[in-house]
């Protein structure tokens, strides 16, 4: 379980560095006109979906792990979807950054 929470807060870092870059080049955009504002949508985008692809990768392996738990007699409570409460809201937050990256991307150059 500590590799996966290791991993989990290296998403987050990942996560929130990309937002700290977009946020930067955000500021230095507001100073002179270099265009790379628009352009760390799409880095955002592309965070956003490798962090999506790997918590969906562990929560297939969560669900795999309970279904052979199942298979073995032992009880298993099928509601819960996520291994845990953090990577469901790092999953939301990872969708949410792919959303507003994708708009950043496409309209950032409008926005300044």
């Amino acid at each position: 379980m500590r590799i996966a929470g290791k991993k989990l807060k290296l998403q987050t870092a990942a996560l929130v560095g990309a937002w700290v870059f977009s946020l930067l080049s955000l500021a230095f955009d507001l100073r002179s006109t270099s265009g790379l504002f628009s352009r760390s949508g799409s880095m955002l985008v592309l965070v956003a979906i490798i962090i999506s692809y790997q918590l969906m990768t562990s929560r297939n392996a969560y669900h795999n792990q309970q279904l052979d738990k199942y298979r073995a007699g032992s009880e298993v409570n099928f509601s819960r979807q996520h291994p845990s409460t953090y990577h469901q809201k790092l999953e939301i937050n990872a969708q949410f950054t792919a959303v507003i990256g994708t708009i950043i991307w496409g309209y950032g150059d409008l926005i300044i």
